[in-house]
């Protein structure tokens, strides 16, 4: 794990003053159990906390759980919870907070869905211990339960009481940083939560003891790069959630901005819906698989030196490189795509695309996604949105036949989300049953092999399209201090701002 290179001259961390952060857009809700967007850990990852999180290791360890304790063969998991930890609005947390929040993630998310599926009983043993009683081990327990998008965050059973599984009656967690208010079009803002529950031990990952230096955390939407850019440099913004690596030459040397350069750890991927009528075919997938020619996709998103074409699918976890599928990855073979598309029925359809110029990088590569399909005959409808239009369009299986999307880092494969409930809807009984036995298995290289098999069907089955993985550059002000790790999310908790 790295974090964000600190240039500072060895001062004392600072307490007080905004931290402002641009972002793309608007996140489509601030609720963690419903989404994938990035956007959405990146601003309630300071609200919101998880049983376990990740060491520098990136090993699961206690967060909102003091320790856990596993027995009957793996089939019994007690997990004990740190006592006195406020939520925001008061309320001490307790067991069944704990385990209203499980069950409603449980019913949401795919990876809780199938923690769920094998546990018999979820009870309290006391006010701070939850115990799982299991049909069979789940050997990825803690790292289930550990921060990542679509994490498991502990909220209230009383909001919870007041919400339904598509919505939140109110934005409470524990985390060092609370809700204030969302002024669509202007801000998020969150304050420091002076009644914090510090976590046990010294800084590590995104573990450990969270120093709070910051008065308030404003995220402000600006969906302009251009606009984001000129912010940072006239000292309005002090970090971005993205940009694209064109600007890496012209910024690298400015003294109004720091910038940091990271191996890659992500990757840019086509999601195809595979209930449309049209890519729901496994031979038109193909063709579109074979039409591609991913290297001057990814020189449009990320330009030239930005960007490296592997089959793995966690780049950044070396640990679980696999080239399981490599001869279907990046085939370019576009006489076989027309033959395949002209022998599919395909009858002239559009395709449609979605898309935002919000992230310019996954706009760049639609724009030549659209011209490689066009080649080859296919007919391709390119429809751009702001990004929050685009999430909520994103469930709809009837609205789209493909969208881009930036695939950010894991560092464990059941995170990776595939599930059949993924978006995309990628649902086959041996793949299922793959990801199943990579949950419930401890043994690592056991696990290892079971990856490759679905990496292996990722590539024949196509519900998706690797591109590339993409290196990312950071842009920060230099008077931005002590900001954590950045492959899930950045972590601002230690952050802090010189005057």
């Amino acid at each position: 794990m790295t974090s964000t290179p600190d240039q500072s001259t060895g001062a004392e961390p600072r307490r007080g003053g905004t931290l402002r952060v641009a972002l793309t857009g608007e996140p489509p809700n601030l609720d963690l159990h419903q989404t994938t967007d990035s956007i959405v850990l990146l601003v309630t990852g300071h609200m919101y906390e998880t049983l376990f999180t990740w060491d520098e290791r990136y090993e699961p360890v206690p967060l909102l759980a003091e320790s856990h304790e596993v027995s009957d063969g793996g089939r019994r998991i007690l997990v004990r919870l740190r006592q006195g930890v406020p939520f925001h609005n008061g309320e001490e947390m307790r067991a069944e907070d704990v385990i209203a929040s499980i069950e409603r993630w449980g019913r949401v998310v795919g990876l809780g869905q199938g923690l769920m599926a094998v546990t018999e009983s979820l009870t309290a043993v006391d006010p701070y211990a939850v115990e799982f009683r299991l049909r069979e081990p789940f050997g990825t327990f803690p790292t289930a339960l550990s921060r990542a998008l679509q994490g498991c965050a502990i909220y209230p059973k009383s909001v919870l009481d007041r919400s339904d599984d598509t919505r939140l009656a109110e934005f409470v967690g524990t985390g060092p940083y609370r809700f204030v208010e969302w002024l669509p079009d202007r801000h998020i803002l969150l304050e420091r939560f002076d009644g914090y529950a510090n976590p046990p031990g010294e800084t590590s990952g995104y573990a450990g003891h969270k120093g709070q230096y910051l008065d308030q955390l404003e995220f402000i939407p600006v969906p302009n790069e251009a606009s984001r850019v000129a912010g940072l440099r006239s000292g309005n913004y002090h970090y971005l959630e993205t940009i694209s690596t064109d600007h890496y030459p012209t910024l690298k040397d400015d003294p109004a901005v720091a910038v940091d350069l990271l191996p890659p750890d992500a990757w840019l991927n086509i999601v195809l819906n595979l209930r449309s009528p049209i890519t729901g075919d496994l031979q038109i997938r193909r063709a579109i698989q074979l039409a591609l020619d991913h290297e001057p996709i990814m020189q449009a998103a990320f330009g030239e030196d930005f960007y490296e074409l592997t089959p793995t699918l966690l780049p950044g976890a070396a640990a679980w490189y696999s080239d399981a599928g490599a001869d279907r990855f990046n085939p370019r073979q576009p006489d076989e795509a027309r033959r395949l598309l002209e022998s599919s029925g395909y009858d002239g359809s559009p395709l449609r695309i979605l898309t935002t110029q919000e992230i310019q990088q996954e706009y760049n590569a639609a724009v030549v996604f659209k011209q490689q399909l066009e080649q080859v005959g296919f007919t391709v409808d390119l429809q751009v949105y702001d990004g929050a239009t685009l999430s909520d369009l994103r469930d709809d299986e009837t609205a789209w036949e493909a969208y881009l999307a930036t695939a950010s880092f894991r560092p464990d494969p059941v995170l990776r989300n595939l599930t059949c409930s993924a978006t995309g809807w990628w649902c086959t009984p041996e793949k299922d049953e793959l990801l199943a036995q990579l949950q419930t298995e401890s043994d690592f290289e056991k696990r290892v092999e079971i990856w490759a098999q679905v990496q292996e069907r990722f590539y024949e089955e196509v519900p998706r399209l690797k591109i590339g993985d993409a290196r990312r550059i950071l842009v920060r002000s230099p008077k931005l201090h002590g900001v954590g790790p950045t492959e899930l999310q950045p972590d601002f908790s230690n952050a802090w701002l010189e005057k």
